[in-house]
């Protein structure tokens, strides 16, 4: 399965959050491709190719400041700062 291009580089800096943010909390989910939190690193090779490939757009910008404004009070920080993936070695 791949998914269309327009979601690459979001479901990319979606699984970088949730790897960031989960970090040592995240217990569950051990799938292909990731272990608790962390991203197994073929799949964080093709993550980081979608997000450098796919930047994020307006309409993602908008809806991550939505989601800090209505509902969650924090943000995806690679969404406003994309270039915070390069600073991690290993996600």
């Amino acid at each position: 399965f791949e998914p269309a291009d327009f979601w690459k580089g979001i479901l990319a800096r979606g699984y970088f959050y949730i790897s960031v943010r989960y970090m040592d909390l995240f217990t569950c989910c051990e799938e292909p491709g990731v272990d608790n939190a962390a991203i197994d690193p073929w799949l964080e090779e093709t993550l980081r190719q979608w997000h450098a490939d796919f930047p994020p757009t307006d309409e993602e910008k908008y809806r991550n400041q939505v989601i800090h404004d209505q509902y969650q009070n924090n943000k995806n920080p690679f969404i406003d700062h994309p270039e915070w993936v390069d600073l991690i070695c290993d996600f």
